[in-house]
C-alpha cells in the first residue's frame, strides 16, 4: 500500500475512534443579561465603524459565554450573521498549521532546530549564510528566516485551482531569499507558513490541510471548519465588503497564495468557541488527546531572534503572538486580514478567557476588542507594577541612533530603513528617553536586563543588548529591530529625499504659472518642458502609487495578469523616470540661451534633485514596475 495513503487512513481511522464529547459544546441561543448589555455595545460599534456583520465567540476555561454574531452575512439579500456563519479567518491559519508542526514535534517526527535543507532540500529558497546559520524549522514558524513577504500579483489566485504540493511553493519563489542571517530579527513572511505547509505534507504523507483537519478539527468537532483553497462561493459563507466614501463594495472571494497554509481558513462562531475551549483547557481533559500542557506552553515561548535570547518574550512566537495591549491581563493569539474580512483570536490560558471576532469588512477591531476584554477582565485587579534603575555604566554607551533593519518587503519599504530609525536621547532613573522622530519621545521604564515596558503596560515589549558580532541593538514597537548606527549618512539620504520632493513640487507649481505665461507669448514652450514635463511626470506618478494602493485594497487580481490597471501603474511610474531624463536633455540643450543665473540655478536645482528620486527609485524597482511579472 503506498505509504501516503496508509497515512491518510491511520490519521482518519485515529480521528474517528477520538472521544468527542468534550467537543459537542451547544450554542447558547439566550445569552445572559450582562452578555446581552454587551453585545448592545458591541452592536454600536458597528454602526459607528461601518461593520456589516460581525462572527463572536467569547468563552471562558468553564464555559462558553456566547457564541453568535451581529449584523449582516449579505447585504444585499439581508441575511443576518449566526453562529453557523462562516467567515473567512485569514492569517489566524497560521495558529493551526503551527499546532500541526507541533503535533509532528510531539510525535518525534519532527524537532524545532531541524534544517530546512535537510527536511526538504527541493525547496527553492536561498540563504548566503546557509552553511553556518541555515534556515531552520524554528525561523519559519517565528518569522525569522528573513524571508520577504508576498509580493503583489501572487496575494490571491484567480485561476480557482488549488496550489498543491512543490508548486504551492513555487508561487511564492520569489520571497524565499534571507536578507539577513536566519534567527536574528523578525519580519513577517506569508510565504514561509506555505512553506510549512509543504514540511506538513513531506512529514505527514497527506495534503496539509487534510492533516489539521484530521488532527485537530475532527477531533474537536469543528466540523464546519475547512480550508478555502479555490475561492469557491458557498452560502454560509458571509461576504466580504470594502467601505469607502460612504458605499460598501462586495469584493470577490479568491483562492489564497500558494498552497494556503498562509491564510485560508473558514470557520463559524461555534467551531471557534469549540477551539479556544480546548485550547484553554489542554492537558486537563483526556478525552481529547491533540497537544499537552507542555506542547502548548513550548508554542507561546519566543525561541529564536535575538531579542528572545537576551530575555524578552513579548513577541511572535510558534503561530502567534504575545500582545500589551490590555491593563489588566496580557493576551496572546494571531489575527488575520483578507480580502473583506479582519479577525482577532485572543487568548490567555492562565486567566481562563479567550474570544474569536471576525468582521466582513476591512474595519478596525480594536473598540470591539477593548469592550470584550472589559468585560471578561472586570473583576480582575490591576496589577501592581515595578521598575528597575538603570545602569548607566552598560546603557551609557549604547545611547545614540538605531536604524530601521526588518522591512517586510524591500521593494515597498526601503525608505523606512531611511526615516524609520529611532534615537535613544538619555537616562532618567528608571527610563529610557526614545525620540521616535517627529516630536514624538516615549519614556521606557527599565524593568531589569535591558528590558523595558512602556508607560500604562503590564509586561515588556522592547529591550536594548547586542548582537552575536557585539553591535548594540534595540527591538521593540512591535516586533521592530533597530541596529546602531552613525546617523550622518541617514540625515544626508534624508536631505537629497527632502530635496528632491521639494523639486517635484516647485516642478508643478512652476508649470501652473508658466501655461499662461505660454499662451500670451512670455515664454517659450520648449523652456517651460524643461520643468513641465517632470511635473506631468510627477503627477503621474503620484496617481499610479494611488492607484496600485487602491487596486490591492479592493481588486487585488487586477495585479496578477497585464491589464488596463496594472499597465497605467507601469506605465505612470516608467513615465516620471523618463520625463526627468527628457527634461534634463532639454535643460543641457537650452542652456546657452537662458541668460539669467537665478533661473539655471533653479533648473539646474529642479532636475538635479528629480534625478536623484528617479535614481533612488529606480534602485529599488519603482521605475517602470511590471507588477503582473514580479
Amino acid at each position: 500500500m503506498n505509504k501516503h495513503i496508509r497515512s491518510f487512513l491511520i490519521l482518519f481511522f485515529t480521528a474517528l475512534l477520538c472521544n468527542r464529547t468534550n467537543a459537542q459544546l451547544q450554542h447558547d441561543d439566550s445569552p445572559t443579561p450582562e452578555i446581552d448589555q454587551l453585545l448592545k455595545k458591541i452592536d454600536a460599534v458597528l454602526q459607528k465603524e461601518h461593520i456589516p456583520g460581525l462572527m463572536i465567540s467569547i468563552v471562558k476555561q468553564d464555559s462558553i459565554l456566547f457564541s453568535g454574531g451581529l449584523g449582516y452575512a449579505d447585504l444585499e439579500q439581508k441575511i443576518k450573521v449566526d453562529h453557523t456563519t462562516q467567515f473567512h479567518l485569514a492569517s489566524i491559519t497560521k495558529f493551526f498549521v503551527a499546532m500541526g508542526i507541533q503535533k509532528l514535534i510531539a510525535a518525534g517526527k519532527l524537532n524545532l532546530n531541524d534544517r530546512l535543507q535537510a527536511i526538504a532540500p527541493e525547496l527553492p529558497f536561498t540563504n548566503k549564510w546557509e552553511p553556518m546559520h541555515p534556515v531552520r524549522l524554528v525561523h519559519l514558524l517565528e518569522h525569522t528566516a528573513g524571508f520577504e513577504d508576498i509580493q503583489l500579483n501572487k496575494m490571491v489566485n484567480t485561476t480557482g485551482k488549488p496550489l498543491k504540493g512543490i508548486d504551492g511553493v513555487k508561487a511564492v519563489e520569489s520571497s524565499l531569499n534571507s536578507r539577513w542571517k536566519p534567527g536574528e530579527m523578525m519580519s513577517y513572511s506569508n510565504p514561509g507558513y506555505n512553506v510549512l505547509g509543504y514540511v506538513i505534507e513531506n512529514v505527514s504523507g497527506v495534503p496539509w490541510d487534510s492533516y489539521i483537519n484530521q488532527v485537530l478539527f475532527k477531533p474537536l468537532g469543528m466540523d464546519n471548519t475547512r480550508f478555502d483553497l479555490n475561492g469557491e462561493k458557498l452560502p454560509s459563507y458571509a461576504r466580504g465588503y470594502h467601505f469607502s466614501d460612504g458605499n460598501y463594495t462586495l469584493l470577490p472571494l479568491y483562492g489564497p497564495s500558494g498552497n494556503g497554509a498562509s491564510g485560508s481558513v473558514v470557520s463559524n462562531a461555534t467551531d471557534m468557541a469549540k477551539f479556544m475551549h480546548y485550547l484553554l483547557n489542554a492537558g486537563t481533559n483526556s478525552s481529547v488527546d491533540l497537544l499537552n500542557e507542555n506542547d502548548i506552553s513550548e508554542m507561546e515561548k519566543v525561541h529564536s531572534t535575538l531579542a528572545g535570547q537576551h530575555g524578552l518574550q513579548t513577541g511572535y512566537a510558534l503561530g502567534n503572538d504575545l500582545f500589551p495591549n490590555n491593563k489588566k491581563i496580557t493576551f496572546r493569539g494571531h489575527n488575520g486580514k483578507g480580502e473583506g474580512f479582519v479577525s482577532w483570536l485572543f487568548f490567555n490560558r492562565q486567566a481562563g478567557l479567550a474570544y474569536t471576532i471576525s468582521a466582513n469588512c476591512n474595519t478596525n477591531l480594536w473598540p470591539v476588542s477593548q469592550l470584550i476584554e472589559d468585560f471578561l477582565t472586570k473583576d480582575i485587579d490591576f496589577p501592581t507594577m515595578n521598575s528597575v534603575l538603570i545602569d548607566q555604566s552598560k546603557i551609557v554607551p549604547m545611547l545614540g541612533y538605531y536604524q530601521f533593519m526588518n522591512p517586510k518587503n524591500e521593494k515597498w519599504e526601503f525608505f523606512k530603513r531611511i526615516f524609520g530609525g529611532i534615537n535613544l536621547l538619555a537616562i532618567d532613573s528608571d527610563k529610557l528617553i526614545v525620540d521616535k522622530g517627529n516630536g514624538q519621545r516615549d519614556s521606557l521604564i527599565h524593568i531589569g536586563n535591558g528590558i523595558f515596558r512602556l508607560k500604562g503596560n503590564i509586561i515588556p515589549s522592547l529591550i536594548i543588548g547586542n548582537d552575536n558580532e557585539g553591535r548594540p541593538f534595540f527591538q521593540g514597537y512591535g516586533n521592530g529591530f533597530y541596529s546602531k548606527t552613525s546617523y550622518g549618512p541617514i540625515l544626508f539620504q534624508k536631505i537629497l529625499i527632502y530635496l528632491g520632493l521639494l523639486a517635484a513640487l516647485l516642478s508643478i507649481i512652476c508649470t501652473i504659472v508658466g501655461i499662461p505665461l505660454v499662451l500670451f507669448r512670455k515664454i517659450k514652450a520648449i523652456d517651460l518642458s524643461i520643468i513641465g514635463l517632470p511635473a506631468i511626470g510627477t503627477i503621474c506618478f503620484s496617481l499610479a502609487y494611488r492607484k496600485m494602493g487602491l487596486t490591492d485594497a479592493a481588486n487585488k487580481e487586477l495585479f496578477t495578469t497585464l491589464n488596463t490597471t496594472s499597465f497605467s501603474i507601469f506605465a505612470g511610474m516608467l513615465f516620471f523616470g523618463m520625463s526627468v531624463v527628457i527634461g534634463a536633455y532639454l535643460l543641457y540643450k537650452r542652456w546657452p540661451q537662458i541668460r539669467k543665473k537665478w533661473i539655471k540655478f533653479f533648473l539646474a536645482f529642479n532636475i538635479l534633485f528629480l534625478f536623484y528620486l528617479v535614481v533612488l527609485f529606480s534602485i529599488h524597482g519603482w521605475i517602470g514596475i511590471p507588477i503582473w511579472d514580479m
